[in-house]
């Protein structure tokens, strides 16, 4: 019979070294923490013992699991869940035609938040749980994140209200892009929707004489509602009719190019009246206005400006390059970090911080 001796646990490890579970564990996330004495004797202990940490082991020994969770809504385009592969065999090198296809998207505004979450987390050593799931279900649920963090950064539109009033009895929060909603302890970040859209839209009735607007994409949800509201106070400063909704109401660049390109084909006085400019709440709307318009022989800007927002890099490389209101993505995520750490450092401390933003002038509108 062969017996296998148990594994060390931090237990074994403080009682060796003569500390606490909790130097422990400082030991292995911010040593720096420590000093040069304290850090000799746990490498000691743990050299001797052999041995290796667990998450697990951390989280019993200080009722937490050390780890940040993120959450996220999944901005996978449709053509993007099939694996693109070139059909050739090693040592076969084909050559491939660009025909000028819409460029790829990536990275979109959750992948740039994440990116600033990323580098917060590796500056500050805190272990990162990254989850998503789309309006179909596939992806992760929210709970296999939740109960294996000891905080939350939750991106929008991926979390109802009655979600997030019970998971903040659990665990701090932060929401990104949102309002906290009452009653709740949560901090929160976002940009300055309002100002950046207005100043957008009175960049294209100022400096182009647009007078006929129409707003593309959701005008639901805080950053949206609040672009819109920029985009309308902007028109009504300026005596010029505000569209009562939008033109079309999607999101993602797929579904807003068929919902146009319908639009194009089913009522042929739609084109014959363009409106001077069409801004959207988002980029990926956005682009996928200005496909749809250049398929059915409309020239943007020369009939049509279009304008963005978020700032994407497919916004640059788009053709015309698309003009948009940047919003600092990386920085959201840097900002969220911050805040829910000072949050797991103090309970029940919470901010919230408002981020500016710029225009980045392309040449969709009409600018040379």
């Amino acid at each position: 019979m062969t017996v296998t001796k148990a594994r060390p646990s931090v237990y074994d490890v403080a009682a060796a070294a003569g500390v606490s579970t909790a130097s422990i564990s400082r030991y292995f996330r911010a040593p720096e923490k420590l000093s040069e004495t304290l850090r000799d004797r746990i490498r000691n202990a743990v050299e001797e013992l052999g041995y290796l940490p667990s998450g697990l082991a951390r989280g019993l020994a200080e009722q937490s699991t050390g780890t940040l969770g993120f959450y996220s809504f999944s901005g996978h385009e449709p053509d993007e869940w099939d694996r693109d592969r070139v059909p050739s065999t090693v040592g076969d090198v084909p050559r491939v035609e660009y025909r000028g296809d819409w460029p790829r998207l990536f990275p979109l505004y959750a992948d740039e938040v994440l990116r600033g979450i990323e580098l917060e987390c590796t500056l500050r050593r805190l272990p990162l749980l990254v989850g998503w799931q789309d309006a179909d279900g596939r992806g992760v649920a929210l709970d296999d994140i939740a109960r294996r963090s000891d905080g939350l950064v939750v991106l929008p539109s991926t979390i109802d209200e009655a979600q997030l009033r019970l998971l903040d009895q659990r665990l701090p929060m932060v929401l990104v892009s949102q309002l906290v909603p009452d009653g709740m302890a949560a901090s929160s970040v976002r940009v300055d929707d309002f100002h950046g859209m207005r100043a957008l839209t009175a960049h294209l009735a100022d400096d182009h004489g647009a007078r006929r607007l129409a707003f593309a994409g959701s005008a639901t949800g805080a950053e949206h509602a609040q672009r819109y509201a920029g985009f309308a106070a902007a028109l009504h400063d300026r005596g010029l009719d505000v569209p009562g909704e939008p033109l079309v109401d999607a999101g993602s660049r797929s579904a807003t190019y068929a919902a146009l390109r319908a639009l194009l084909r089913s009522d042929p006085s739609f084109g014959e009246s363009l409106p001077d400019a069409i801004v959207c709440s988002s980029d990926q709307t956005a682009l996928g206005v200005q496909s749809a318009l250049v398929e059915h022989g409309f020239a943007v800007p020369g009939d049509i400006a279009v304008t963005g927002f978020d700032g994407i890099d497919a916004a640059r490389l788009a053709v015309p390059p698309l003009t948009t209101v940047r919003q600092p993505m990386d920085e959201l995520g840097r900002v969220a970090v911050e805040l829910l750490t000072e949050a797991l450092e103090a309970p029940g401390t919470t901010r919230h911080v408002v981020l500016p933003v710029a225009i980045l002038v392309g040449r969709s509108c009409g600018c040379p």
